[in-house]
């Protein structure tokens, strides 16, 4: 069998470290405002140390994490497509190969691919948080569960509690989490350690979810998942019956009531979400959400991010600010000065949301790997290119010493 062809060694480090200084020549923000408007520039996302020693391994689960559903699929179908190139190439370079030597090869790309994915969705590992906010901004989700909610206590993140939660947003930056489980209000934790957990719940409503922002009562959905006229009801009753601020929820109201957003807020409807970190939800288009922001600044409508986290992965998407002066000296009052500044409609609250491979970008589905990995190069720190040149090149160093020792 033929030599292994030496010249050909180089090859991989060399495109992935011109790839590397290309997303530094298109390098954008790591963080943005939907709305469009300038950020400060004292925020920035905080990476621990563990972080940035392994920076290409966490960078690849927060690129991966940050998909929409349809683009998750064209991970996965991608990565097929490159392995199969990958495999042919090599073949012709060798002058072929052998059945045995490509079930083995198959057989640990499949099981580091099931690793990859299984880490990335237990593992509560370190994480970038948003940091370089003012004194007087609370850094917010609205939108988040537990295992009080059916489809978390279902799950392999069935031990997934407040405590977890409130400490999973305390890792990315987050102060303050409104707990909003599914048709659910309960008990809130505390702690010093803790973020701030704020009352809430998401009720399933007729062909919509509405999370309800407040120390809510427990909710009567009969009328409210009925019809239209039900859901139209309800929303009319949240402020009055529910003691809550009632905001719609992606991706339901893009699918079930687009043609009528307008009718939602005649009838009460305070909010709207515009970012959501769930893959199914993350397929809003940058159209369909500045149609939204176009309607809530007419309406006087607030709009916000949501992580609608169940507990799967390490990677916050989207955060909020909200301006509650000295909330600081008295946190207990967090909560309640949140949603009174949020009552002022738009422009009450600023979102700030990570640069990722949208599900509207221009690359194609199938080449979700590339577009991921691309859009994550032109996003990262100096620090992490450092981290990514150490590795490529510390692993090809070792691989060309093993060679060697092996051919000696």
């Amino acid at each position: 069998m033929a030599s292994r062809p030496s010249r050909n060694s180089v090859v991989l480090p060399v495109v992935l470290t011109v790839g590397l200084a290309l997303g530094r020549l298109w390098a954008v923000p790591p963080l943005s405002d939907p709305l469009g408007a300038p950020l400060p520039e004292a925020l920035h996302l905080a990476l621990p140390w563990s972080y940035l020693l392994a920076a290409p391994l966490f960078d690849l689960w927060d690129g991966v994490s940050m998909l929409s559903m349809r683009r998750l699929g064209g991970f996965l179908t991608g990565l097929l497509l490159l392995y199969v190139l990958w495999r042919v190439l090599r073949a012709v370079a060798w002058k072929g190969t052998t059945v045995g030597r490509e079930l083995i090869t198959l057989g640990l790309s499949l099981a580091g691919l099931a690793a990859f994915i299984v880490a990335g969705l237990l593992w509560h590992r370190p994480m970038a948080a948003l940091a370089g906010t003012s004194s007087d901004q609370v850094v917010v989700d609205f939108h988040t569960h537990t295992n009080r909610s059916h489809d978390v206590a279902g799950t392999a993140m069935r031990d997934y509690d407040v405590a977890s939660n409130l400490r999973w947003h305390r890792l990315a930056g987050f102060d303050a989490a409104f707990i909003t489980d599914h048709n659910t209000v309960g008990p809130l934790a505390a702690g010093e350690e803790l973020t701030i957990g704020c009352p809430g719940t998401e009720v399933s409503a007729w062909h919509a979810h509405i999370v309800l922002l407040g120390d809510s009562a427990p909710v009567d959905r009969s009328h409210a998942n009925r019809d239209l006229a039900g859901l139209l009801e309800f929303l009319r009753s949240t402020e009055i019956e529910y003691g809550a601020l009632s905001v719609a929820s992606i991706p339901e109201y893009v699918r079930n009531h687009w043609g009528r957003l307008d009718t939602l807020v005649s009838a009460g409807l305070d909010g709207f979400e515009i970012v959501n970190a769930a893959p199914k939800a993350n397929e809003i288009t940058r159209a369909q959400r500045d149609t939204v922001i176009a309607l809530a600044r007419r309406t006087n409508r607030f709009v916000v991010g949501a992580s609608d986290h169940h507990g799967w992965g390490a990677t916050s998407m989207v955060w909020n600010l909200v301006e509650v002066p000295g909330w600081r000296t008295a946190p207990e009052r967090v909560c309640a000065g949140v949603l009174r500044r949020m009552a002022d409609g738009f422009e009450s609250v600023r979102i700030v949301e990570r640069h990722r491979l949208r599900p509207d970008s221009g690359w194609p589905v199938i080449l979700t790997p590339l577009g991921a990995l691309w859009e994550t190069w032109r996003s990262i720190s100096w620090t992490e290119i450092l981290s990514w040149l150490v590795w490529i090149w510390g692993a090809w160093a070792v691989l060309r010493l093993r060679r060697r020792q092996g051919t000696a």
